[in-house]
């Protein structure tokens, strides 16, 4: 078993072989998943000694893990910062500005009101609270392009919140 030439398990960039950045192409992405996990899958080395089982089975661990992780909008956005080395326990001691923070508290006072509001209001509600994720999305981006990582780590914290609120908008109208 040849082990990925110059991938390291850390570094989920270099496994899928994607320029570390924050807009990917998640079709590339989806292809090599596929293809790592067909060369890579532990039970294709079912027969084979010990040591390529184990290698096999951690290879797999770090595909799932890095795929999980770069599919994700925030999980990868955690994991360029931490990949850039900012201290994100620090980042979120630091916390993000008051504004925001009264706007979303404002905003899931409202979602939890929401049960009892006109589809309407709901349908209103879920597209303010993603628009709002969207524009801290891509001002996370625009910042970790140009290296203004703690300036990301700030929109990265609003993306967090944001997307709890816009899950939980899923979750109410399903």
């Amino acid at each position: 078993m040849e082990p990925l030439a110059g991938a390291s398990a850390r570094d989920y960039f270099v496994l899928f072989h994607i320029e570390p950045e924050f807009q990917i192409d998640m079709a590339a992405l989806e292809r090599a998943y596929h293809t790592l996990l067909s060369q890579f899958h532990p039970d294709l080395f079912a027969g084979k000694p010990q040591v390529e089982q184990r290698v096999a089975a951690q290879l797999c661990a770090d595909i799932n893990s890095g795929f999980r992780v770069l599919s994700s909008e925030v999980l990868r956005a955690e994991y360029l910062l931490k990949r850039a080395g900012v201290d994100l326990a620090q980042a979120e001691k630091e916390g993000v500005g008051a504004a925001f923070l009264m706007t979303q508290i404002a905003l899931r006072e409202r979602l939890e009101s929401a049960d009892s509001a006109h589809p309407s209001e709901r349908d209103a509600l879920s597209v303010e609270i993603r628009d709002r994720y969207n524009a801290s999305r891509d001002a996370f981006a625009s910042a970790a392009e140009d290296e203004r990582f703690k300036e990301a780590a700030c929109y990265w914290q609003e993306m967090c919140y944001l997307s709890k609120l816009r899950d939980a908008t899923r979750v109410r109208a399903a």
